[in-house]
């Protein structure tokens, strides 16, 4: 890792820890560690153990848009999956990190390197559609909360602008994405002989998908499903807490907080911008920022209790590979 990229995200993480302290200051570290003892680790653990059900729709969404892949592969990119967000989550480079690993995971397991590279791009492009429409049903629950009042309408704008960010670089993405292919494939050829052709492969793969908009749609439904589904996860935390919370006003939250995640993309983990997001938004619906301050701090503790023994798994099934690739030639005869 380079100089200026370690201090990049040292940076972050620095800006990420002091949005979080400021965070939890000014609500007061006792109401949110009493919100997370009243969840207690019997709670806990069925918090957690929702989760792999979200993971599960995710993995199904991704093979939804992987045409040419048998149903025997479909655990592949569910457990590719799993490694994609697991990494996402503990490593520090975020989303960078996790989609290299998700790749890596699936091609370890015979994916050939088109497919994935071209139903990853996909997959992506599906989650950002369906996290778009996500964030929209957020909107039109707080405008229904707010009303016509002057404070309703700025933070609508303020709300609007920010998913006009997100409807502007997935379009963005869209509209780049086989043109980027092959940009990159003619800037690797200088140092990688043979990465025109594979650009050309993975673009031929793009192609297959989009061709096929069956798939599309079934991958942007099981996204969609994912969005609420992990919003569903978060409803069942907080009635663990002892709150009566309503369903739509936890779905109303989590979108936008998703949303001001994607916006602050730079921050690993969304550290400190997801606090802050719950905070700001759990009085517009009636919620105590200590529950959803207690609520963020769980979801950390959860994806570490999961993304930790998935990278550690993943790490040894890589180490076990490259010693067989290695054990190989020097087992075979001479010629």
């Amino acid at each position: 890792m380079s100089k200026p990229i370690r201090g990049g995200l040292i940076a972050a993480l620095l800006v990420g820890l002091a949005l979080l302290t400021i965070v939890v200051a000014a609500v007061g570290y006792r109401s949110v560690l009493a919100a997370i003892g009243a969840v207690g680790l019997s709670g806990f653990a069925i918090f957690t153990l929702c989760w792999p059900w979200v993971l599960l729709l995710l993995g199904l969404a991704w093979f939804a848009v992987t045409p040419g892949l048998p149903l025997t592969h479909m655990p592949v990119l569910i457990w590719g999956r799993m490694v994609r967000e697991a990494a996402s989550d503990v490593l520090p480079l975020a989303q960078i990190s996790g989609l290299v690993a998700g790749v890596r995971a699936a091609q370890a397991a015979g994916v050939a390197e088109d497919v994935v590279l071209a139903s990853t791009i996909v997959d992506v492009t599906t989650e950002l559609a369906a996290q778009f429409l996500y964030a929209l049903l957020g909107v039109t629950l707080l405008a229904t909360q707010l009303g016509g009042g002057p404070v309703g309408r700025n933070l609508l704008l303020l709300i609007a602008a920010a998913l006009a960010f997100l409807l502007a670089g997935g379009v963005a993405f869209i509209l780049l994405q086989r043109r980027g292919v092959g940009w990159v494939g003619g800037l690797a050829q200088r140092w990688l002989p043979g990465s025109i052709a594979r650009a050309d492969a993975v673009t031929t793969a793009l192609d297959a998908v989009y061709r096929q908009p069956g798939r599309l749609a079934a991958g942007l439904g099981l996204h969609i499903l994912g969005w609420l589904a992990s919003g569903v996860c978060s409803w069942i935390a907080l009635r663990l807490m002892g709150t009566g919370t309503p369903l739509s006003a936890v779905l109303a939250v989590e979108s936008l907080m998703h949303a001001a995640r994607s916006v602050a993309f730079a921050l690993p983990g969304g550290l400190g911008v997801q606090e802050g997001a719950y905070v700001l938004l759990a009085p517009l619906f009636g919620l105590h920022a200590a529950d959803m301050l207690a609520l963020s701090l769980l979801k950390r503790a959860r994806d570490l209790v999961i993304g930790v023994p998935t990278l550690l798994i993943w790490q040894a099934r890589e180490g076990r590979a490259l010693l067989g690739r290695a054990v190989k030639p020097a087992a075979s005869p001479d010629a």
